[in-house]
This record gives structure tokens, sequence and C-alpha cells, in this order.
């Protein structure tokens, strides 16, 4: 790994001819909270003005299309609704192309439930605010079933409990329901000190429980690149630059897709974490910087 910042201007004149299309994620690359982190604006703006195709692929479930949209452009970027692409967006079409039309069991924040409703499905209400403390009570409310439930879709879900997750395994135990994640994220960077439990290991309870792959329409799964290259028409994968922060859902993503890596250090991977590497070689990038605003110098000559 190559540090951009510390490598001749005709090696990063050849690295930003390398590609054509520019996948980037959004938390700990562009923002903290929203916060915007210095020169990532300008990489951005930079990279377009190069002709670039830029797109911003988030994992982020917590807030809507239009939401997340919106506060894109406030912040300066230049991009249309559709350069958004999250699980949302993937799991609607999923579940469209295959004409889905029962109820949906869903671990998930209230802007991921908004979303499937206003895409025209129908949510299968459970809720549970007095928690069972009886085990024949706790049997009888969650390893129930409700016939009308056809699928099972778990992501982020900050007030999940162990009852949610007993009744989405009760449910997977048919194998006509339909399995679908977001985010396997097991960490959640909110800024500096602000680290979050990520949904990646209660997927793990549920496939154990169930014996059960799900549909991965997320980071790092190539069924999200079935949709990302579908809808963009990528042909050749060499040509995409994908820009993140977290070693195993963006570089995985990456490397699992065939496409270029470049990984920022402003976000859930520390310079540390990074220099100890304790992942798969295949997920080394071929370059890190500190933060886009690297890229920013570079492209300007101003480094």
């Amino acid at each position: 790994m190559k540090n951009l910042s510390s490598v001749t201007k005709l090696a990063q004149q050849a690295f930003f001819s390398s590609f054509d299309y520019v996948f980037c994620d959004v938390d700990g690359v562009l923002w903290h909270s929203h916060e915007l982190i210095p020169g990532s604006r300008d990489a951005i703006a930079a990279l377009k003005s190069l002709g670039k195709k830029v797109f911003f692929v988030s994992n982020n479930s917590t807030k809507n299309q239009d939401v997340y949209y919106a506060q894109l452009k406030t912040a300066g970027f230049d991009l249309e609704k559709s350069d958004l692409i999250r699980p949302p967006i993937v799991m609607i079409d999923f579940l469209k192309k295959r004409n889905f039309t029962k109820e949906i069991y869903l671990i998930g924040m209230a802007s991921l439930r908004g979303e499937l409703e206003d895409a025209g499905f129908k949510i299968s209400r459970f809720n549970l605010d007095n928690p069972e403390e009886s085990v024949p009570k706790y049997l009888k409310t969650c390893i129930t079933v409700d016939e009308n439930v056809g699928a099972v879709i778990a992501d982020l879900d900050l007030n999940m409990n162990v009852a949610q997750l007993q009744k989405a395994a009760t449910y997977l135990n048919d194998p006509e329901v339909i399995f679908i994640t977001g985010g396997s994220d097991r960490k959640l960077f909110f800024g500096p000190g602000q680290l979050a439990i990520g949904p990646g290991k209660f997927h793990e309870i549920l496939e154990e429980m169930s014996g059960r792959k799900p549909h991965c329409l997320a980071k790092p799964s190539s069924e999200l690149n079935d949709y990302i290259r579908g809808k963009l028409g990528v042909e050749d994968a060499s040509r995409v630059l994908f820009i993140g922060d977290s070693i195993p859902e963006d570089m995985g993503f990456a490397t699992n897709c065939g496409y270029q890596k470049l990984l920022v250090l402003s976000g859930l991977t520390s310079r540390d974490t990074m220099e100890k590497w304790e992942f798969p070689e295949e997920l080394k990038p071929e370059y890190y910087v500190e933060s886009l605003k690297v890229v920013w110098e570079s492209l300007s000559g101003s480094k």
C-alpha cells in the first residue's frame, strides 16, 4: 500500500487516468455525522471536473433517500437523487422484480419501513413493548407465525431486541420466506470516539438459527454489484474506483467486484489498524490517503 500523497506526480496522474467511474462511500469519507470532512467536497468536484462519473454508495438506511440526498445537496455536493445508491433502493428493486405481494417482517429503522411502504409493500406489525419474563408467554408471542409474511428483511435497528430476532428466526424456518439483509457492518463509525455496534453480528445469529444465507443487498455483497452494474451499464470493472473507509465492507466490496480501491483514514479505519493489517491480503488497496483532501490537493496542484 502506498500513500497517494507520497508518490510522484507522474504516478498520481497514471492513477487518476486509470478509472472512469468513482463509487464513493459517504459516512467517514465525506462527513462525520454530517460535519463535512475538509477537502471532501472539493475532491468530488475535482474528480467530476475530470469527467469521472461519480456515484455515492452507502449502507446507511437510518434515513430515507430524500433526506440523505437533501443532506448531500445542502453540504454542497453536485449529484442527482439517482446517483445515491443505498440498500432500500436495491431491496425494493429486488422484490419488485420477483412480483412480491406478501407481507414483510422487518428489523429496521422507521425510515426503511417508510421507504418500503411508499414502494407499495406491506410491513407485518410486531411489537413487544413489555418484555416477557415468562417462557411460555415468550414462546407464544415469538414462535408463532403470520401466514401472510413472505420475506424477512434485517437491517440496522437501534431498538432491536431478542424477541424481534427470535420472531425473524421463526419465519426463516420456512424456506419459502425470502431472507434479505442490508448493511452487515459489525462496527458503525459516527465520528471520532463514536463507534457503535453494527447489525452484522445479529445477521449472523439469524443465519445460524435458520441455517440459511441471506440475499445481502449491501456492501460487500456481489448482489449489490449486480444491481449497480445493471443500473449504470458498467462494462469494465477495472475502470471503476471505489473509495471507502471500511476495510471489510468497502475494500471487501471493491475486491469482490474487481474494482480499484482507495482507502481513506478519515473514518472507521485508523492508521494503526491499517499498518497492523489483520485482514485478508487481497483486500489491500494500492493506495491510501489520510482523507479526500489529499485527492483534491493532488488534482489541484496545491500540495
